[in-house]
């Protein structure tokens, strides 16, 4: 009892320190996450309708707490474990058919990042760093469309092809349960008021390996190629607890 009652206080004698040294900050940022537009073609083939897919901006969003640890008066380490939805305007085309949604993921990310500290009065921050991202869910849901002026050329047997159809799809085979990415930030320190400061931050994300490698070997015809890992921005507001 009385080695538990030492560790207590103990604890709180360093975190009374760490406090009185301002050296940790307790922070909580969310804000929209916005997908960067990129095109897929997702095969070597020069064939007219080989399959490609284009993705347009979406807005998700994101809500991280972390902890901000001062290094010296230029230099900071942030840590931090959050919620993201990214969100994807999809159209997937192969042959006469478009395929064109909305695709979501929903996901734990860990982010590390360093920070330099510049201006005059140190309020803008440089940061650099990584994240660890845990697959929650992924799905995607939209319409099918065929071109009816092309369906004799691709389908000759099948002229009652419905031109219109719903899809929902759940894609989390597609994408790894673990992943890994890199991004880069700006953050500026605003005051709320004479006690209370916040910030403001821009933070461009890539990802390196979210989505699964296709697998060549199941078409003969061509090389197939993987859909391009996506490119988020996140523009959020938070405040220093």
């Amino acid at each position: 009892m009385k080695q538990k009652f030492l560790l207590i206080l103990m604890i709180g004698v360093l975190t009374k320190i760490y406090s009185q040294n301002q050296k940790i900050n307790f922070e909580l940022s969310a804000g929209p996450t916005l997908s960067v537009p990129k095109t897929s073609e997702l095969s070597n083939s020069n064939v007219d309708g080989s399959p490609e897919i284009k993705s347009s901006i979406n807005i998700g969003a994101f809500i991280l707490p972390s902890l901000n640890y001062k290094l010296s008066e230029k230099s900071s380490l942030d840590f931090g474990i959050g919620f993201f939805l990214d969100r994807f305007s999809i159209e997937d085309k192969i042959g006469v058919v478009t395929n064109k949604g909305n695709r979501s993921i929903s996901q734990i990310q860990t982010p590390i990042n360093f920070n330099f500290h510049f201006s005059q009065d140190k309020s803008y921050q440089f940061g650099i760093g990584g994240f660890a991202s845990f697959l929650l869910s992924a799905k995607e849901k939209g319409d099918t469309t065929v071109d009816l002026s092309q369906i004799d050329i691709f389908y000759p047997s099948e002229p009652d092809v419905i031109p219109n159809m719903s899809f929902n799809n759940d894609l989390k085979d597609d994408y790894n349960s673990i992943s890994f990415g890199a991004f880069i930030q700006l953050k500026k320190t605003i005051s709320f008021s004479s006690n209370k400061q916040g910030f403001i931050l821009l933070r461009i994300n890539q990802y390196f390996n979210s989505i699964k490698n296709n697998d060549s070997d199941l078409n003969q015809f061509f090389e197939l190629n993987n859909e391009k890992e996506p490119t988020t921005l996140n523009l959020g507001m938070g405040i220093i607890l």
